[in-house]
């Protein structure tokens, strides 16, 4: 795909009031600071325990960042979003399945687009399952997108495997352009996955439908080189590893559950220091306009992980380059609702202001830890002054580690290639979601 010329940008200048105001606690360790074993103690109760354990054993090294450092505000949420988000206050109400509806009339509207619960009141018995709702509405704002994605399989001796897969996700709702769209099937997204390498699964060929109604389950199909025709899967294996790696189809970019296939809980609001991309917070992403309509990020050659560093000498799935950055967050508590579903109970927790993923605890149905999932996030960037805002990650990360088996999957995304998908807003065509296109896709 060629793209039009581009330059580096640098964070926008926003007026007065469209900015995120980014207000912390005094720091529990100072700006620049690196977590770990000789001062992990004063990460106490600011991490889940499973990953501060590894900054006590030097598994995972991260410098701490103080936003309020940073010579601009960092554009967590966009303007529009923000604005469009405070006018749906008091707009929708949820049904007791979990589905967001007109307050007013009670009907299914026939799309939303902003955060639908501007304010949470943690004392709503729903307060939970609106904030999952936010996360994904967060989420759908960056509209239609394609990602060249690579799946790195780690065991406790090293790389077992690398997967690269090229992935096209078409939303019907939460984005702006949703409003020029047609809905027939009444969807709210669909997920197509080709692999590319390696060899042996080159051809295979995933498709996801999601239904906006609580009693619709999603249908999934897929297309195997060597059945040669495709075939419909079971919507219960979701919570399995996709292609044999540690993270599932319910992972997606933090939990990509249905929220009506789970009863959420709410345990708190808390500051908690997460994981954020560094260059992006300083205004470093690097963009392209595609000749087609959207935004294409350029990754930043840097070591994303552990195994890109020669010199490490932690954990091979650390997040290296990330930093840890000191956010207020909520944190829920999701149980399957399905009992063959995988996991017993998974712990969300979510910015409080941005309603982005941070971390995930998994636990099996005895209560023991199984898995945690560790995402990174960046800003938001406006390559066209203004008129659109896409997020400008430079070194995409997101770590499912499996801890019953000592081993991990590292999803990342191939660095610093002007040819390589990591594209928002895009325009894709409805037929690209069709099951009988998986007979022309695969091979």
């Amino acid at each position: 795909m060629n793209v039009r010329p581009h330059a580096r940008l640098t964070l926008l200048a926003l007026a007065a009031g469209q900015i995120i105001a980014v207000v912390c606690n005094a720091a529990v360790l100072p700006n620049g600071v690196v977590l770990g074993p000789s001062n992990w103690e004063r990460a106490k109760g600011l991490l889940p325990e499973e990953v501060l354990a590894h900054y006590q054993r030097g598994d995972y090294l991260n410098r701490i960042l103080d936003l309020a450092a940073l010579p601009k505000a960092a554009l967590l949420s966009p303007p529009d979003l923000l604005e469009i988000s405070h006018s749906n206050h008091g707009r929708y109400a949820l049904t007791p399945a979990g589905s967001i509806i007109d307050a007013d009339t009670g009907a299914q509207p026939a799309y939303i687009t902003g955060l639908p619960f501007d304010a949470v009141d943690p004392a709503d018995p729903q307060a939970a399952l609106k904030v999952v709702w936010n996360f994904f509405y967060a989420t759908w704002y960056r509209g239609d997108c394609r990602f060249l994605t690579e799946l790195v399989m780690f065991n406790s001796q090293g790389v077992e495997r690398r997967v690269v897969t090229d992935v096209e996700m078409r939303f019907y709702d939460g984005s702006p352009e949703v409003q020029l769209q047609s809905n027939p099937d009444n969807l709210l997204l669909q997920t197509l996955a080709r692999v590319v390498s390696p060899a042996d699964l080159n051809g295979t060929v995933s498709l996801t439908w999601r239904f906006r109604d609580a009693g619709q389950r999603d249908m999934l199909w897929t297309y195997v080189p060597g059945l040669r025709r495709p075939r419909q899967l079971s919507p219960l294996n979701r919570s399995d590893g996709f292609l044999g790696s540690d993270i599932s189809l319910d992972d997606g970019t933090f939990f990509d559950g249905k929220p009506q296939d789970f009863t959420f809980r709410l345990l708190g609001r808390e500051e908690q220091l997460v994981l954020m991309d560094p260059y992006s917070l300083k205004g470093e992403a690097e963009l392209l306009a595609l000749p087609e309509g959207g935004w294409r990020i350029v990754w930043k050659d840097v070591p994303r992980i552990g195994a890109d560093d020669p010199a490490w000498n932690g954990l091979p799935w650390a997040p290296v380059s990330a930093v840890l950055v000191q956010r207020p967050v909520w944190i829920v508590e999701a149980t399957p609702k399905d009992p063959n579903y995988l996991y017993g109970r998974i712990v969300l927790r979510f910015d409080a202001e941005s309603y982005l993923g941070s971390w995930t605890t998994k636990y099996d149905r005895a209560g023991a830890l199984v898995g945690s999932y560790q995402v990174l996030q960046g800003m938001y960037y406006s390559p066209d002054g203004g008129h659109s805002y896409v997020p400008g990650g430079t070194i995409g990360v997101q770590i499912a580690e499996n801890f019953t088996f000592k081993r991990a999957t590292a999803m990342l995304f191939p660095p610093h290639n002007p040819q390589n998908a990591a594209d928002y807003r895009v325009p894709l065509s409805r037929d690209l979601f069709n099951p009988d296109a998986l007979v022309r896709l695969g091979r």
